[in-house]
């Protein structure tokens, strides 16, 4: 008691009666000889009176007791205290995670006898921060879960690519020359001189033979679906009025012929008149398809870009950040227009090198390439033929202004209004031009968005300028259907000589 009573002088000159904090004074085998309201309710003890319990007993491990008591006994050797410790305490199985601030107490003899100190309750913090750490943990799980799915879905796609390729083989002779997309003025016009061929071989079958054999060949229902198809065939044009959905059109009604042809029952007809029409129809369903082919490949190339690029998005900040380092703008410039040949050829896009630079920019490699990328991938997709003789065309250009290099990429084509330019729409994630989706094209909304921040990580930016050739009136009802000018630029700084 002698000892109880000494420590209780030493403890009766702190003022802690009314603090918010829980504050105590224990033995050195860690019996409490005092403490205040606070961390009576803390611990869930009497409110008053005297306190008969000890501190090991709401340790979560046992353990911890000990290494705590060595850690406050080589602090004091130092002559520290121990401040912040994080004690994780038991309370009637509930978890208590308090902030420890203690200071040894020592007899006359400098032996030490027991503890002083004060303990804030930080249990809310702590969930807050594991609840956060989890929420971390499962959002870079599933970080990387997208990104193997992207991965998949695009490995996919490029066997989709090889595919069609072989379809389009297979399909040959192929009247529009290459597997790009042709252009819809040489698809009708293939699709004219097919259509007719088909109309002169079902006219020429519907005559062949007299009423009797004609009738036993097939039943009337038939006939008149052919007669049908011919009217349709003459004015397929009047008939479907989307230029995109002819080819598609024609090539059903071709499939449909070829069915009526296999129904003929032999021996009626002239098997000339019927290969005639069969072998027409066949040509027709071929050509149609063909074209299906190239616009689905073409599709691919885009998905395939477009899904690459998303997963790099997707997992930049969960990803190893290579390091930056220093190369040359034209390396850059080839790195991605070899990336993206193939789109556009399949396109039908020319792309133009002007005054390609050598100069170095200290960046990292992957993560410019992409955004570089992006500029690039918009501006293919979105171009426009400006001459029917010549093939659309992307221009790349670089130069220095005020001390920065810059990358611009120039198309001819769908444009950006002033309002989507003026309050930075364009560079929103997941914002989509008023025009993108003309012509069915494809895209995420995250290509400007992605290369601003990779070039803004690095000490640049993106500028955006698009402008219409010929009415400058945003109220005039052709405003948007005119062809615009339009340059993404991107700038870095350069690479700081060592």
């Amino acid at each position: 008691m002698k000892e109880s009573r000494s420590l209780l002088t030493q403890f009766e000159d702190f003022d802690f009666r009314d603090l918010p904090i829980g504050v105590y004074m224990t033995s050195l085998d860690g019996q409490f000889i005092v403490c205040n309201k606070t961390l009576r309710r803390m611990l869930e003890l009497p409110s008053d009176g005297q306190v008969n319990a000890n501190i090991e007993k709401f340790y979560a491990d046992p353990a911890a007791r000990k290494a705590a008591i060595e850690q406050a006994v080589q602090l004091a050797e130092q002559g520290r205290n121990v401040e912040k410790g994080i004690l994780h305490l038991k309370v009637h199985d509930r978890d208590l995670y308090v902030e420890d601030y203690c200071k040894i107490l020592k007899d006359d003899n400098g032996q030490v006898v027991g503890f002083v100190g004060c303990m804030v309750d930080v249990t809310s913090e702590i969930d807050t921060r594991k609840h956060e750490k989890e929420l971390r943990d499962r959002v870079e799980e599933l970080t990387f879960d997208i990104g193997r799915i992207l991965h998949a879905n695009n490995t996919t796609l490029v066997m989709m690519n090889e595919t069609l390729k072989s379809a389009a083989r297979v399909l040959e002779p192929n009247p529009f020359g290459g597997l790009s997309v042709p252009l819809m003025e040489d698809v009708e016009r293939v699709l004219d001189e097919n259509a007719r061929h088909l109309v002169g071989s079902i006219h020429r079958f519907m005559q062949a033979g007299d009423e009797d054999r004609r009738s036993k060949a097939l039943p009337e229902n038939q006939w008149k679906e052919l007669a049908d198809k011919a009217t349709f065939l003459e004015r397929y044009k009047e008939n479907v009025s989307v230029e995109e959905l002819r080819p598609p059109t024609l090539g059903n009604v071709a499939y449909e012929i070829i069915h009526i042809c296999h129904a003929i029952e032999p021996g009626f007809l002239p098997r000339e008149a019927v290969r005639d029409l069969q072998q027409n129809a066949f040509q027709l369903e071929r050509v149609a398809a063909l074209y299906d082919v190239l616009k689905t490949r073409d599709a691919v190339f885009q998905m395939e870009y477009t899904l690459q690029s998303l997963r790099e998005y997707a997992t930049a900040d969960v990803r190893k950040t290579s390091k930056r380092t220093a190369l040359t703008v034209k390396y850059l410039v080839d790195q991605v227009v070899r990336r993206l040949t193939g789109f556009s050829q399949s396109s039908k896009v020319d792309i133009e090198l002007r005054d390609i630079l050598h100069a170095e920019v200290r960046v990292n490699e992957r993560e410019i390439v992409r955004a570089l990328g992006n500029l690039l991938h918009n501006a293919i997709k979105y171009s426009w033929r400006r001459d029917k003789t010549k093939p659309s065309w992307v221009s790349i250009r670089t130069f220095i202004r005020d001390h920065k290099i810059h990358i611009e990429f120039e198309n001819w084509g769908v444009g950006m209004s002033h309002e989507e330019m003026e309050q930075g729409l364009v560079f929103q994630l997941g914002y989509r031009g008023q025009l993108s989706t003309e012509r069915g094209r494809l895209g995420t909304g995250i290509g400007l968005t992605d290369a601003r921040r990779v070039a803004r990580s690095h000490g640049g930016d993106v500028i955006i300028d698009s402008k219409p050739t010929k009415i400058f009136s945003e109220q005039d009802p052709e405003y948007f259907n005119q062809p615009f000018l339009t340059k993404a630029t991107l700038y870095l700084p350069y690479a700081e000589k060592k």
